[in-house]
């Protein structure tokens, strides 16, 4: 079982510090984001947990940020999926969950990888047998997880990866409000301390528009650093850097989303001014009026009246729901504009344009 351990740091003079969270296993952008914002060795690193899991790259993802971690001004924190991953495999009482996180959970992800590697879909093993298996082949990568602390007090900054309570004493904070507090940035807290967390997407506190942007909340003293890598159908892992010069701090950001360009054929104009979203935790919908490619629909919860393309829609148990990140918003843009393909839906397609997600039609760019 693993024991919440606290790092505190202090540091003197000048220093710049790339900040990055929810790698998620993917380790290819990653390493793209750290040759883009020219991380080296003199920097400082920090990296603010769930780099597991979720993604095709885990293990490498592992491997690599253990070799980072041999560096001195490298630190990484331990988030709830490495929580999770840590007591899935080591806790006896918990092997019979395996079989419902590969269900429900995972759609890859270093479990789901060890399993099929070692042939254990052919239900001759126990479920604790199973347990004890990947646990033996994963048990390195396991170590280094174990011994991860849960936050770093650096300077007048806390890092950590979901929050902590509105208590002087942070460190006091339940290890689940540390790993999983889902309300942190609505709730606030009580240091002086400006708080770093990553764990939830930042586009989650955008009502209007799909975001994936570090928040910089200087009146909070909170920064979200997620971008919903691994977890959003539009994301993008971001890097949040912090530059101390002569005591004075500057913050920047940078962010690496491997999407498609194509060119936009000609003008248009989109006539809608309003934008509405559908994101968490909101996705159930009312169907007032079905259409050809968007049908009109109603959300209660946001009191939302909104366009939502047919694909998006999907029914479970009797109710009709609407995919995670959605938006009605309509681009315009020139000829000759510049655009990010996320998909292609019929005879519309999902771009984002100079920051905006929204529809465009197909004919109107060159693919």
């Amino acid at each position: 079982m693993i024991t919440p351990r606290h790092l505190v740091k202090k540091y003197k003079g000048d220093y710049r510090m790339i900040v990055v969270s929810d790698i998620h296993g993917h380790l290819d952008r990653f390493q793209a984001l750290l040759r883009k914002v020219q991380y080296t060795p003199q920097d400082y690193l920090v990296i603010l947990g769930d780099f597991v899991e979720k993604g095709d790259q885990v293990i490498e993802t592992i491997h690599y940020i253990q070799e980072l971690s041999k560096r001195e001004r490298v630190f990484v924190l331990m988030g709830n999926c490495e929580w999770a991953l840590d007591a899935l495999l080591t806790i006896p009482e918990l092997a019979n969950q395996i079989q419902g996180y590969l269900k429900r959970v995972s759609s890859n992800g270093c479990i789901r990888e060890v399993y099929h590697r070692l042939n254990l879909d052919k239900g001759h093993e126990t479920m604790l047998g199973v347990q004890k298996r990947i646990e033996n082949v994963l048990h390195n990568e396991l170590a280094f997880i174990s011994h991860l602390p849960v936050t770093l007090k650096w300077n007048q900054f806390l890092f950590v990866h979901a929050g902590i309570e509105k208590r002087k004493d942070y460190k006091n904070s339940s290890l689940s409000s540390l790993l999983e507090m889902k309300y942190f940035y609505e709730q606030g807290h009580l240091l002086d301390e400006t708080v770093i967390v990553g764990h939830l997407p930042t586009s989650n506190y955008y009502s209007d528009q799909i975001c994936n942007d570090v928040i910089i909340d200087e009146e909070k003293r909170i920064i979200c650093v997620d971008g919903g890598t691994g977890v959003k159908s539009i994301s993008q892992l971001n890097a949040l850097i912090i530059e101390s010069q002569d005591g004075v701090i500057h913050y920047s950001q940078d962010y690496v989303q491997p999407l498609p360009y194509h060119e936009v054929l000609y003008d248009i104009v989109s006539t809608t001014k309003i934008k509405h979203k559908i994101a968490y935790p909101y996705f159930e919908v009312e169907m007032i009026k079905h259409g050809e490619q968007f049908s009109d629909c109603y959300q209660r919860e946001t009191n939302q009246y909104l366009k939502i393309k047919n694909e998006f829609l999907y029914k479970r148990d009797h109710h009709i729901y609407c995919l995670d990140d959605y938006t009605d918003h309509f681009i315009s843009a020139k000829k000759g504009d510049l655009v990010k393909v996320v998909g292609i839906y019929d005879q519309y397609a999902y771009v984002i344009h100079q920051g905006e997600v929204g529809w465009i039609e197909l004919k109107c760019i060159n693919l």
